[in-house]
């Protein structure tokens, strides 16, 4: 699913063996001279530029010059992901399309284009080389401050990485692409310049051959420094985790494995492997039926995959399920019922914080409605409530039992059956699951009075918890196709013709034995079986309010010009 503001530069064609590339963010003022100038020293070679939707027009010049440059490759993404994610698309586009060489550099001139020859010259396979400010021949507008903070950057990060070379905080840089696909490129978490330090940490792990080449360092002229303070701390930070990871020599060094998918959001096909998938079995030994309701106990995950144009975490539609649907429409979860008690709790919660956002009770829908319990709360409230539930046991279940009306099947499944539009449409932990997130907003949304609202909940990986914990994030499990981000979140519900007009944590309940039985799955074996000990002897009357943050609720309403998408 492509849009128009984000090109997809990952489908072209190859017509050099040297790629080119630099990021920018409101460099209108350099961008095109850059690139005429990168054409003037290093002709024949391909260019790529990624913009971070820069406000100031630095875009149009960008298409202008593509206009005429069929060498000039460019992808505009929905907003500010950051300098060392726009770095990483370099590297993952540069393999994918097949080059042997990949060079960058910044795109305010204080990399000299005049210098790429020189850099060029000095690369060889299996050989990394980085123009240095800091080696002989090498010089440095910087002064004062500025040239203090650089210095001791680069003789911290040297520490850290152990490598003789004196240059390591620079972009300006040449990498053999082949020697690129052998790191295991997922297990850099820093951001900023300092995914470049930590970059070069991999590459020596890797036995690259380290060079330096001498520059002059410009300070910008034209344009102001968009290197916010707070970096200079969050680099420091970054390179403490470094200095720490060296000391863990068992680290998996495994190179990442490259798809060839599109992301299922923007359709960019820059896909980075973020986690492999892992094949684990339950508390009980058993291979967990992971598209139950109830799956959070178990351990097998699928590998994810970050879309670099826009964020979208994901799994790959080429590595999701051909039977989904199907899986789906088979579940059985009678665990779900143990927990009816504190689902009522977390729907009555829901339905309250919910108030001050959906006005008087009027018509409802609910997509994905399992056993119907948020329906009979709803409908406790004053709602006229339906939904719609692919399981037949839990659809089933929640017209027989619940007392609630509920059609069996998908959204698409029961048009026919269903009113043309309600007041409020919701759906509650199902944007995760689907194929097409975009589209099933769509879909939602298409039975949205005017006026109306959609209301839906789903995972948040911008938290501390799932960052901490890494594949040990209890909501890391096979059901699960999207990862959602703050940003990413918001673009896919951009692109589906709404926009977020109040977000909120979702707060579930939970019997405290079942919280303690799904968490000791982050825990090391003697833990697990001292909590999952402890579970057995609490009472399952207890129940507390779970909220980590990694589950958010967002209203969302309908965009001006929804209707002509």
């Amino acid at each position: 699913m492509n849009d128009p503001q984000i090109p997809n530069a990952a489908t072209s064609m190859v017509r050099s063996k040297t790629l080119i590339f630099t990021t920018c963010y409101n460099e209108k003022d350099n961008i095109g001279v850059l690139i005429d100038e990168i054409a003037r020293y290093a002709p024949g070679t391909d260019i790529l530029v990624v913009d971070d939707n820069s406000p100031d027009g630095t875009w149009d010049v960008i298409q202008k010059k593509a206009a005429s440059m069929p060498n000039l490759y460019s992808v505009k993404r929905p907003g500010k992901l950051g300098i060392g994610s726009a770095h990483k698309y370099s590297i993952f586009y540069a393999m994918r399309e097949g080059y042997q060489t990949l060079l960058t550099m910044d795109a305010d001139f204080s990399h000299n284009p005049a210098s790429i020859p020189e850099l060029l010259a000095a690369h060889a396979p299996n050989t990394f080389v980085t123009g240095s400010r800091y080696c002989p021949g090498g010089t440095s507008d910087y002064t004062g401050y500025r040239d203090k903070v650089s210095r001791m950057g680069n003789i911290a990060a040297r520490a850290v990485l152990g490598v003789k070379i004196k240059e390591l905080t620079t972009y300006f840089r040449v990498f053999d692409v082949q020697q690129l696909r052998r790191l295991p490129l997922r297990h850099i978490s820093a951001s900023g310049y300092s995914y470049g330090v930590e970059l070069v940490y991999y590459l020596r792990k890797a036995g690259a051959d380290l060079r330096e080449v001498p520059i002059h360092f410009v300070d910008r002229t034209r344009g102001a420094s968009k290197i916010p303070k707070f970096q200079i701390v969050r680099s420091g930070l970054d390179l403490l985790t470094l200095g720490l990871r060296r000391m863990n020599i068992g680290r998996d060094l495994q190179p990442d494995v490259l798809v060839d998918d599109s992301c299922a959001s923007c359709g960019d096909r820059v896909l980075a492997m973020k986690h492999f998938g892992s094949q684990g079995k339950d508390a009980a030994g058993r291979e967990p039926p992971g598209y139950r309701c109830t799956a959070v106990g178990a351990r097998d995950y699928p590998p994810v995959y970050t879309c670099l144009a826009c964020g979208l975490e994901q799994v790959p539609a080429s590595l999701i399920p051909s039977e989904l649907e199907d899986l789906y429409k088979h579940v059985v979860d009678d665990t779900y019922l143990e927990n009816i008690p504190a689902r009522e709790k977390t729907f009555a919660r829901c339905m309250e914080s919910l108030a001050p956002y959906v006005g008087e009770p009027g018509t409802l829908l609910e997509v994905g409605s399992y056993c119907g319990l948020f329906l009979k709360e709803a409908g406790r409230r004053g709602w006229v409530a339906e939904g719609v539930e692919p399981s037949h046991w839990a659809s089933a279940y929640a017209r027989d039992v619940t007392g609630v009306n509920v059609h069996s099947g998908f959204l698409n499944e029961n048009v026919a059956v269903l009113k043309p539009s309600y007041d409020l449409v919701v759906s509650w932990d199902v944007l995760e699951h689907v194929r097409d997130p975009v589209a099933f907003l769509r879909e939602c949304g298409a039975r949205v009075k005017p006026g109306g609202r959609l209301c839906i909940s789903t995972l948040d990986v911008d938290t501390w918890m799932p960052r901490m914990l890494g594949t040990r994030w209890p909501w890391l499990i096979n059901m699960h196709i999207f990862y959602f981000g703050k940003r990413s979140i918001g673009f896919v519900v951009k692109q589906a013709g709404f926009r977020i007009v109040a977000e909120m944590p979702y707060v579930h309940y939970a019997r405290v034995n079942y919280f303690i039985t799904g968490a000791s799955r982050i825990l090391p074996g003697f833990l697990r079986r001292l909590a999952l000990w402890v579970a057995k002897v609490i009472p399952d009357a207890w129940m507390v309010p779970v909220s980590f943050g990694d589950i958010r609720a967002y209203v969302l309403e309908r965009t001006p010009d929804a209707g002509s998408r």
